[in-house]
């Protein structure tokens, strides 16, 4: 009689782990996978834990078990590239981290570095992301953390309108990609229903009194399942998964998002507020 051959390492049990739940497509338990391996069952949770580090969206439920949701959704340029119809943003330079202190924090050094306009670094954790006034923001898995360069020529522009594109660019895009109908709320948040999605943070760098560099670092709740939400802010925020049911090409939404801010960006440009103001009217009273 002839029997399976167990994985002995850690990363073998974790792929092992990982094909049975794809092979599944539905809810696997934890017992289950425990008997199938050999393992104990906080063995399969650690092996889950890494599964998820790695970018696999896995949704755990007691009485449930496991569910494979979406494979490593890793974020490339290439991938991002394919749907950017920009002619600046997101054509310069491209940095990937799996962690920063903040994207912003990077995207600032890349600034006085000289760096192009339309530069754009990514990360998927952030060890001391912020917010206005200095606030903490929360790094939530399998979310979009990034900031963009700008190199404003507005003599007279100020952060605020820089935050007002950011949130109007990613309140569009999710409408784009989910047909949920987010609300913009005033300064810099993006709401699904009463719960936060994403924050905007403008950080503008003067030389001789004129804007020399101008920073958006944009937070976005994206395939964040509930349980990875800390207690304290569950009631608070939300994420595109949550809210819809389905996970999100992660690629496919920072596309979007640089897709709309270029078009505000050149709406402030050539000096048209009145469009930026009713557009945000009309989202925040979606």
């Amino acid at each position: 009689m002839m029997h399976e051959k167990r994985p002995r390492t850690s990363s073998g049990r974790a792929e092992h782990i990982l094909l049975l739940l794809e092979e599944s497509g539905d809810w696997y338990s934890g017992e289950k996978l425990s008997r199938h391996l050999g393992i104990s069952r906080a063995a399969v949770a650690k092996q889950i834990a890494g599964l998820r580090l790695q970018g696999h969206v896995i949704q755990s439920v007691t009485g449930k078990g496991h569910k494979l949701l979406l494979r490593n959704d890793v974020l490339n340029a290439a991938d991002v590239a394919g749907n950017l119809r920009t002619r600046r943003i997101g054509r310069a330079e491209w940095h990937f981290h799996s962690e920063v202190s903040s994207t912003s924090d990077e995207a600032i050094k890349l600034a006085l570095s000289g760096a192009r306009e339309g530069s754009v670094v990514v990360a998927e954790q952030q060890s001391q992301g912020r917010g206005r006034r200095g606030h903490a923001w929360f790094s939530a898995p399998h979310g979009l953390m990034f900031s963009v360069l700008l190199r404003p020529a507005m003599p007279e522009v100020e952060p605020a309108w820089l935050t007002s594109i950011g949130v109007l660019a990613v309140a569009e895009a999710i409408q784009a990609i989910t047909g949920l109908r987010p609300v913009v709320k005033a300064p810099n948040d993006v709401y699904l229903g009463k719960r936060k999605v994403a924050g905007i943070l403008a950080e503008t760098g003067f030389r001789s009194g004129e804007p020399e560099w101008a920073v958006l670092g944009i937070g976005c709740n994206v395939n964040t399942l509930p349980e990875e939400f800390s207690p304290l802010l569950r009631n608070s925020a939300t994420s595109l998964f949550v809210e819809s049911g389905k996970t999100i090409s992660r690629a496919s939404l920072l596309a979007a998002i640089l897709n709309e801010m270029e078009f505000w960006y050149e709406k402030l440009e050539s000096a048209d507020s009145a469009a930026l103001k009713k557009r945000w009217q009309d989202c925040a009273a979606s």
